[in-house]
């Protein structure tokens, strides 16, 4: 799974569409939509503020989760 699906997941799961998460975030629509897309790849610490906006821990993202072989 994609950085930008990991996002737009848990966006959804907490009910909220582009330009609330923009809000909270105080990031634009079309930003939330590129990192979604997987067209742009956010610097850390935009990855830091959307954890916060979308309620989890600041490094979220920062780590990739490891499936056991």
């Amino acid at each position: 799974m994609t950085l930008g699906n990991r996002i737009r997941n848990r966006r959804e799961e907490l009910g909220l569409n582009q330009v609330e998460l923009a809000e909270k975030s105080k990031l634009t629509q079309a930003t939330i939509s590129r990192i979604e897309s997987d067209i742009i790849a956010p610097k850390a610490t935009t990855l830091i503020v959307l954890a916060i906006a979308l309620d989890l821990a600041p490094n979220a993202f920062l780590t990739e989760e490891r499936r056991a072989s």
